[in-house]
């Protein structure tokens, strides 16, 4: 009986040891770093050419790339890549062999990497971007981004507590991308395309936009919109009403219309932004737990503004004709120093963007600086959607 007992006792105590060396190992083989979500992309710290670079999270983008201004680094020109564009302004673009890079200390061996101008993308979040990490960074690693605390962790499994906890999603694989099915109001099924680098909530395909809203303007409005081949054009965009993934369920989703009728549509950052979210594209699933802005409305700008930040100036890109900013008299072009009191210069793009979204009938104060004059506006916000 002692014996048994001891038996029991050293095979319990060695089942401890096993265990608590297994979860320092798994531990070993996760790489966490901290993200920077700058209302418009996501952007993680890689490490290349002996310095901290800062790469979007672009699921969208087949193939990973790097800006124009380290093309000097990257040797000879190997081959071509054609990217698509939801604006309809296709591209060919030179691709290279990939230099070393790693994330958190673990490399990301890529074949090859394609080179683009990413001016656009700093432009409209005024922080730096100095690449785009795509669909052959998340098929070769299991993604979990932490929306709540702004962490992002390679795995080199599932965690168990992903497993056990958040809603499993079914992917579907089709050609380089991954896509899952959602219902819309409550009688339509439709196949969208996951793409983190679609700041939208939403984006829908003339197809799916017909078939959601058709000929109803109702809740519709025009909007300004770029991608990361600084391509800039007007869309629109539409409210969903209900969605449901799995046993989600969501209200007033936003949804931009894709303006390249060969693009699918997608389920975007917009979207993922509510949650903890675990990619494993590799086993064709996608975990998703309701964080803590879950249900937080989707919200537009209520001044008509597209802002830019070129160097230190934050500068009207364009406006929106009959827009509270627009009738009082702002135009494309002028340079905002001051909003609501606050010099612009100390403020980020998100920032500035938060208070011209923040709440309908809100008050707004701005001097613009136009040629050599300087210019004082008021307007009320008002929500256009």
């Amino acid at each position: 009986m002692m014996q048994n007992l001891m038996l029991s006792i050293v095979l319990t105590s060695f089942a401890m040891i096993f265990t608590s060396n297994m979860t320092r190992a798994a531990e070993k083989l996760q790489q966490q770093v901290p993200f920077f979500d700058d209302g418009v992309m996501v952007r993680v710290p890689v490490n290349a050419f002996g310095k901290t670079l800062y790469f979007s999270l672009d699921s969208g983008f087949t193939v990973s790339a790097i800006d124009a201004g380290y093309k000097q680094y990257l040797g000879e020109q190997v081959t071509t890549y054609f990217a698509g564009s939801p604006l309809g302004t296709d591209k060919t673009l030179p691709a290279f062999h990939c230099p070393d890079m790693s994330i958190s200390g673990k490399s990301l061996n890529f074949d090859k990497i394609i080179c683009l101008d990413l001016q656009m993308l700093r432009f409209i979040s005024g922080q730096q971007c100095d690449g785009i990490l795509g669909m052959d960074f998340f098929a070769t690693n299991i993604v979990s981004i932490n929306f709540d605390k702004n962490v992002l962790t390679l795995n080199y499994a599932v965690p168990d507590n992903v497993k056990n906890t958040f809603v499993a999603i079914p992917l579907k694989q089709s050609a380089q991308c991954y896509t899952l099915d959602v219902l819309v109001n409550q009688d339509k099924r439709l196949t969208l395309m996951v793409d983190t680098g679609d700041n939208s909530s939403i984006s829908l395909n003339s197809e799916a936009w017909q078939e959601v809203f058709g000929n109803d303007d109702t809740n519709v409005i025009v909007t300004t919109v770029a991608d990361a081949a600084n391509q800039v054009a007007q869309s629109k965009i539409g409210v969903i009403r209900r969605l449901a993934i799995g046993n989600l369920n969501y209200t007033n989703l936003h949804a931009t219309f894709i303006l390249n009728p060969t693009n699918p549509s997608h389920i975007g950052l917009g979207f993922f932004r509510r949650h903890n979210v675990t990619f494993d594209f590799e086993n064709r699933r996608i975990y998703l737990e309701p964080g803590q802005t879950f249900s937080t409305p989707d919200k537009e700008d209520m001044s008509g503004l597209h802002l830019i930040r070129q160097r230190e100036m934050t500068i009207v890109y364009s406006i929106d004709k009959n827009s509270p900013a627009y009738d009082q008299g702002i135009k494309a072009k002028d340079i905002v120093v001051l909003v609501n009191g606050q010099n612009t210069s100390s403020m980020t793009m998100r920032a500035i963007r938060r208070v011209l979204k923040f709440n309908d009938g809100d008050k707004i104060t701005m001097q613009v600086r136009r040629g050599e004059n300087v210019l004082n506006f008021a307007f009320a916000l008002k929500r256009a959607i």
